[in-house]
């Protein structure tokens, strides 16, 4: 009997070793895989059309700056602009990546003057996928019944200023009257039909337009029924940070400046956009969140030193 029972603990044994040997070998190829294979994509970032409607003083769409990297990028180049993506297209797209479970962002040039935009969201929500429309706004309130009813989940709207500032910078009149207007008319579509989405935040491109009045915009957008409001700095590249990358990068991904033509980063009062900074920070706090969110020498290095890397290390991979 005792010999029989010794027979079957040492059979347990082995059988949980091996259970425990495969465990570990199994949790060893994890760890390989996860650092040399890289993930799927978390989100899909569109570029649906190239029609703005705005001419933003920061922006290479905005002014018309041909030879710049940003504007190929969205339109190919003057004399061959790319009008939009092709929704059948798109849909195929969704289709080769759905199983992932990837948000769909549909980010640019201005997604509610793409003419299938609704088709699109449709299209994205029915395969249980989160989608996100970024919009300057200026056609929101008549698309706001829509975007709630096909149940788009993200909605981000592109405000730069209190009213008079912002309607400066993006050279249209009432600009900022109607991105408010089209915020409260989803809020109120969502209302209106029980729903709890989109959740809408606004964001807020820095520039040296616009950095020394950031509290005013608060003040100017609190009431409004929104979820977070980001302040983005921008993403200059100047001559200098152009010539440095195609020194080693050139003959593989050449650079060019990009959003400088009009703006400046330069200009910008690092002293008066900090105070700003922890201002909003104070008087508003949880609402406002900043990208990068940086500390004052962090502020110094990104507007004065684009040498100098702000965060981390750079990429060595073009």
């Amino acid at each position: 009997m005792l010999a029989l029972l010794t027979r079957k603990v040492r059979g347990l044994t082995g059988r949980l070793q091996s259970k425990l040997d495969g465990a570990v070998q199994r949790y060893k190829q994890a760890r390989t895989v996860r650092r040399t294979v890289a993930p799927y994509p978390s989100t899909i970032y569109l570029a649906v059309n190239t029609r703005c409607g705005f001419a933003c003083k920061m922006c290479d769409v905005g002014t018309n700056q041909y030879d710049t990297q940003f504007y190929k990028i969205m339109s190919l180049s003057k004399d061959k602009p790319r009008e939009r993506l092709a929704l059948d297209r798109l849909k195929t797209l969704v289709d080769e990546v759905k199983d992932f479970k990837p948000m769909v962002a549909a980010t640019s040039t201005e997604p509610l003057l793409y003419k299938d935009i609704i088709p699109l969201c449709d299209y994205v929500v029915g395969n249980g996928l989160q989608m996100l429309v970024t919009t300057a706004g200026l056609q929101l309130e008549k698309y706001a019944e829509e975007l709630v009813r096909v149940g788009v989940q993200h909605l981000w709207v592109s405000i730069d200023g209190p009213p008079e500032i912002h309607n400066d910078i993006r050279g249209v009149k009432d600009s900022f009257q109607k991105s408010v207007a089209g915020i409260r008319a989803v809020d109120d579509w969502k209302r209106r039909l029980g729903r709890d989405y989109p959740k809408i935040g606004i964001n807020y491109a820095l520039s040296n337009y616009n950095y020394h009045c950031l509290e005013a915009f608060m003040a100017a957008v609190h009431p409004l029924p929104v979820g977070q409001i980001t302040f983005s700095h921008m993403n200059y590249v100047t001559a200098g940070t152009a010539e440095t990358h195609n020194a080693r990068f050139g003959h593989l991904y050449p650079a060019t400046v990009s959003s400088v033509s009009s703006a400046d980063p330069t200009k910008v009062d690092v002293a008066v956009l900090w105070d700003q900074i922890n201002l909003v920070k104070t008087r508003y706090p949880g609402r406002v969140a900043f990208g990068p969110d940086l500390d004052r020498k962090g502020l110094e290095d990104f507007y004065f030193h684009p040498e100098v890397f702000v965060r981390g290390d750079r990429c060595y991979v073009p």
